[in-house]
């Protein structure tokens, strides 16, 4: 009898243990990171343990970031992509023949979405859907747009996009299954990016609202979450979900190369709206950071996309 319940107490202290880690935010300290910033369009490669390691290499203007696998990063162009190796920075891969575009993205497929504006002979929003050998595969128009950023590839296949204060999920033939209005109007909100989480809810970064946005399945407004006012909330802009369910967002600070002072840009709540970690950039390498990846715990030889929680995980 005794023997089970000594048995039955260290199962029980075993499971609380594991489920008060899983609760737990990482602590941050030996983080490595991928920031875009866009102040002084640089890739950064920034390891918190060891900085001897640490990178800013110019690239083009642009938008996104996405591990691809091989050791390599893609970053989105105005004229296409450019792939980088994570390790040292160079650039390994381009793609330099489609001016115009906004954004770009690896699909689950190992196909690339390019994303553009009245571009391609198309009014509104243009998705380019190219082959291994940048051969166009698919076009596909929402034409009832006149604002674009970031495309997110949901798990059925369809296409989650951001348009200034909205926000719509659009099927591959052009159709709209769902879409939402961001909050908080005083001025265009140039909303950022956005992700299907598991409940059926969907998360957006508002850009110039300073915030995260969760709207319902019916795309009704949920809740919003910011802050504190220490960080400088400015734009809420690229952002990742950890496999802990927490966020970690970019808190850009504005145009041009005198931002590093501003704010503090690099942020990670949890899904219920505590900031439990923060990075505080150096003004001496950046000045806006646009976008983020935090590496920890990922497989960088995979091409990497959001599961069905909306986590960023290996293909």
């Amino acid at each position: 009898m005794k023997n089970k319940l000594t048995i039955h107490f260290f199962s029980v202290f075993f499971l609380l243990f594991c489920l008060n880690s899983v609760a737990q935010p990482s602590t941050g300290s030996s983080r490595q990171m991928l920031l875009r910033d866009e102040g002084l369009s640089k890739l950064n490669y920034v390891d918190l343990a060891h900085p001897e390691r640490n990178y800013y290499v110019s690239v083009p203007a642009g938008r996104d970031l996405q591990l691809v696998g091989q050791g390599r990063v893609m970053l989105g162009t105005g004229k296409g992509y450019e792939e980088r190796d994570i390790k040292t920075g160079a650039k390994v891969a381009e793609l330099t023949t489609f001016d115009g575009t906004i954004a770009a993205r690896r699909l689950r497929n190992g196909h690339i979405m390019l994303v553009g504006l009245n571009w391609q002979g198309k009014k509104g929003i243009v998705l380019l859907e190219l082959d291994q050998n940048q051969a166009i595969q698919r076009t596909i128009n929402y034409p009832d747009f006149n604002y674009v950023r970031l495309v997110r590839e949901t798990v059925d296949g369809n296409f989650l996009l951001t348009s200034n204060d909205r926000v719509f999920e659009g099927k591959p033939d052009g159709s709209i299954v769902w879409q939402a209005q961001l909050t908080k109007q005083e001025k265009a909100q140039h909303a950022w990016q956005a992700q299907r989480l598991g409940n059926g809810s969907t998360l957006v970064s508002g850009g110039y609202s300073a915030n995260f946005q969760r709207f319902d399945q019916k795309g009704a407004f949920v809740d919003s979450l910011s802050g504190p006012p220490a960080v400088n909330p400015h734009f809420f802009a690229g952002f990742q979900i950890l496999k802990n369910g927490n966020w970690v967002v970019a808190n850009w600070q504005g145009h041009g190369s005198d931002h590093g002072a501003s704010g503090t840009q690099i942020l990670e709540y949890t899904p219920a709206g505590k900031l439990v970690w923060s990075w505080k950039q150096d003004p001496k390498q950046q000045s806006s950071i646009q976008g983020v990846l935090v590496l920890d715990g990922l497989d960088l030889n995979r091409l990497h996309v959001e599961d069905a929680q909306g986590r960023l995980v290996s293909n």
